[in-house]
């Protein structure tokens, strides 16, 4: 594919190298020479200096013959102007990201067809939406939506008193609708087989039915829904988030420093309670019983607010606290500083707009543990080579799961005997190094 990604901040370096790393041809367009040096230091791309929503530039990058441009400057409006220039000039698909107040309400965190642009994501409104399903499970450290909000893929932390510890995996007796797709130890991934058995701090990737979750997290790590949940930073994160959650008739406290905004808050969200003050001040979270609450989630414009709010959370006793951070390469150090939960929008933003590279079959793509795993979502053509094949004669590749399989609408974990149809869409979990023979099943001509 032919792609131009204009803007080389965090967002669209990241996915410029993703793409040539996937040998696809990429031009990178900024205003900032230096922020194209640093991508050509990384990534065997064309590059243009200039301003991304200019025609004249455009033109200069052939967007007319682009199979996609992606528009992720850190100026909405500059995303705008050039996903719609593109899109006028003949570029056949285009991806805008927009971030401010004004497009929160519009985009929903991700929208279709909005002003004649393909696809608008939001990545605030999109992590807000990842932090509310984390408040609503039983524990988890993340929670992924996939094949259209059908099947649920759950992070959990095993503790000491976890049920499942020290024993294999196929005396578990996990509910039929979910199954362990991945486990995390000692940073590094690895599918399980039968035989491998859970040890205390270990990270489980749990796949199953949507709405069919709840007990599968409780027998790994006793958690329970947060029906209590406070909020540092009334932002555009902060106020969708709120409003999920108290919709979902959660108790939501939310403190916010900028008077104004607070004030605003309190007077459009009468179900939350708003305190203006510092997330930070230590007596003020006393004051507020934030050890109380079962969720603590730092979600202001500042990576040093969430994080230091977020420690400060921990030592007045919140069991649980998510945090925050603009730059993806911090989220270990978070973790390794005592932050549960560590979020980034613009990673979200980063993985919804690679969804739209791909092919046809692969719906989308979604990269786990810094690369380690990926969640394939496939759909079977009638030429696949596993249409028709039960499932435990398929000889699947070791270091991959076939976790879900949606036939005209309808989820199901597989089973030894399932089958899958052509038009099916398929769910697999699969390390890196064995992505290839996953696709081969597939018959892909591509990747």
């Amino acid at each position: 594919m032919y792609v131009i990604v204009v803007g080389m901040g965090e967002v669209g370096r990241y996915v410029t190298q993703i793409l040539q790393s996937e040998q696809h041809d990429v031009v990178a367009i900024d205003n900032d020479a230096a922020a194209l040096a640093r991508v050509s230091e990384r990534a065997d791309v064309a590059t243009l200096q200039g301003y991304g929503a200019s025609l004249d530039v455009l033109h200069k990058a052939h967007a007319e013959r682009a199979d996609l441009v992606v528009a992720a400057t850190n100026i909405d409006e500059v995303n705008l102007l050039a996903a719609l220039a593109s899109k006028h000039i003949g570029a056949k698909r285009t991806v805008a990201r927009l971030q401010g107040n004004e497009y929160s309400r519009i985009s929903q965190g991700i929208q279709y067809g909005l002003l004649g642009i393909d696809v608008v994501v939001n990545p605030r409104v999109l992590v807000a939406q990842e932090i509310s399903q984390i408040a609503r499970s039983h524990g988890a450290l993340d929670v992924l939506s996939l094949a259209g909000n059908r099947i649920e893929l759950v992070k959990l932390e095993l503790g000491a008193n976890s049920k499942v510890l020290h024993k294999p995996l196929t005396n578990l007796h996990i509910p039929s609708g979910a199954l362990v797709a991945a486990v995390v130890r000692d940073r590094e991934l690895f599918v399980p087989g039968g035989a491998d058995v859970l040890l205390p701090g270990d990270w489980v990737y749990l796949i199953g039915r949507s709405g069919h979750m709840e007990a599968v997290e409780e027998q790994f790590c006793g958690g329970r829904e947060a029906s209590r949940v406070c909020i540092v930073g009334g932002g555009v994160v902060g106020e969708a988030l709120a409003s999920q959650l108290a919709a979902a008739d959660t108790e939501v406290l939310v403190i916010e420093k900028n008077l104004a905004v607070a004030e605003r808050l309190a007077a459009t969200h009468s179900q939350i309670t708003v305190v203006q003050g510092d997330g930070t001040n230590l007596t003020l979270l006393e004051e507020e019983q934030v050890g109380s609450f079962d969720l603590f989630c730092a979600v202001s414009h500042e990576d040093e607010v969430n994080l230091m709010s977020g420690l400060l959370a921990k030592r007045v006793g919140a069991p649980r606290t998510v945090s925050l951070v603009r730059r993806p390469d911090y989220m270990d150090i978070y973790r390794q500083l005592g932050i549960d939960i560590v979020l980034s929008p613009r990673q979200t933003a980063s993985d919804h707009i690679l969804r739209w590279v791909r092919q046809a079959e692969l719906k989308s793509l979604t990269v786990l543990e810094g690369g380690q795993g990926e969640v394939l979502e496939l759909e079977a053509t009638a030429s696949s080579r596993l249409i028709g094949t039960p499932i435990k004669r398929l000889n699947f590749p070791r270091g991959a799961i076939l976790g879900a399989i949606v036939n005209q609408g309808k989820a199901r974990i597989p089973r030894g005997d399932d089958v899958i149809a052509a038009g099916d869409t398929v769910v697999v979990l699969t390390t890196t190094s064995t992505r290839s023979q996953v696709e081969r099943l597939f018959r892909r001509r591509m990747l």
